[in-house]
């Protein structure tokens, strides 16, 4: 037997290219489909969280003009007026955490971390919107669970997988 003959069976094997675009495909589709849903699931974070934020916007200038005191709008009122306005709720009504203060100045805000060391929500909701002339600090936080649950997006999550997802406004009413 030749040494041509010995051979001929892996030149063969290896000039042949037949489903190699499957092979190349197999190698690629992970890493692809990776990239596909962590776009898609943090397109859709950053839409809803714009969607709460001009949410709270619009629904906070209620309390900067004196319609919520004039219309005696209660905290669940307020909550349902914010979760109404945006395009995508995604269980809005219920998981929604509003945070409405008084401030003395605009030097006294500070921001709320409303998640402690163990990734528990530690907010606790208050809805006092003030006066006339009083400076009013409303934050909102929006606990989210992932369209795309595929993968981990970041480290940063609450206790039980979700997100969280907030908004503030802070304005001085106007006087009425």
């Amino acid at each position: 037997m030749t040494r041509k003959k010995t051979f001929a069976p892996l030149r063969r094997l290896v000039g042949d290219h037949k489903g190699a675009a499957a092979i190349e495909f197999a190698i690629l589709a992970l890493p692809l489909f990776i990239m596909l849903f962590g776009i898609i699931e943090v397109s859709l974070m950053f839409f809803v969280n714009s969607a709460l934020d001009a949410s709270v916007h619009k629904i906070s200038r209620m309390i900067r003009t004196g319609e919520a005191a004039s219309s005696k709008i209660t905290l669940a009122g307020f909550k349902a007026k914010i979760c109404d306005d945006m395009l995508l709720t995604f269980d809005c009504s219920s998981g929604l955490v509003v945070k409405v203060n008084v401030l003395s100045d605009m030097s006294a805000a500070a921001s709320t971390d409303p998640i402690d060391n163990s990734g528990n929500l530690t907010v606790t909701e208050t809805y006092d919107i003030g006066k006339g002339s009083d400076y009013i600090l409303v934050q909102v936080f929006l606990p989210w669970t992932a369209v795309v649950n595929f993968f981990s997006l970041s480290s940063a999550q609450l206790s039980d997988g979700r997100y969280l997802l907030g908004s503030a406004a802070l304005f001085r009413n106007e006087p009425f």
